[in-house]
């Protein structure tokens, strides 16, 4: 049985899409060196003093922040998503504030382990409140 059934063995048929898919990524391979922009290079190239590894996770369109990251203890949380709302037996406790939906207990088991931190409150300064132009900030690093 397949213990990631989301996983599929590409070996198993070989076909068009497949054959085309592979020869179209072997050849970024060869030219994908060159053509990144500079900074990527050098970060590639830049070694991390104690081994750690910032991994960002950005969920563009259907993620709910609020309830991913709960603020079940807040009334104006439950106010605003009479509907939507987690209650405080829901949620997987993070601590007397927040918690995390109930389906995310591998995320549970990497802050349990020390290997997750939850940051809240990023920005950047003078924000004009404009999604759409914090998004391009957001992406182009600027």
């Amino acid at each position: 049985m397949n213990r990631y059934p989301h996983v599929i063995n590409h070996r198993a048929e070989v076909t068009r899409r497949r054959f085309l898919s592979a020869a179209a990524a072997s050849s970024v391979l060869t030219i994908g060196p060159a053509a990144a922009p500079a900074f990527l290079r050098q970060a590639a190239d830049t070694a991390a003093d104690d081994g750690r590894i910032l991994v960002v996770v950005e969920l563009a369109g259907g993620n709910d922040g609020l309830n991913t990251i709960v603020p079940y203890t807040d009334d104006q949380y439950q106010k605003a998503r009479p509907e939507l709302s987690l209650n405080a037996a829901d949620v997987i406790r993070i601590d007397d504030g927040l918690g995390l939906h109930p389906v995310m207990t591998g995320f549970a088991d990497l802050l349990q382990a020390g290997r997750l931190a939850i940051v809240q409150g990023v920005g950047y300064d003078n924000p004009n409140r404009s999604h759409f132009e914090s998004m391009d900030i957001w992406h182009t690093c600027l």
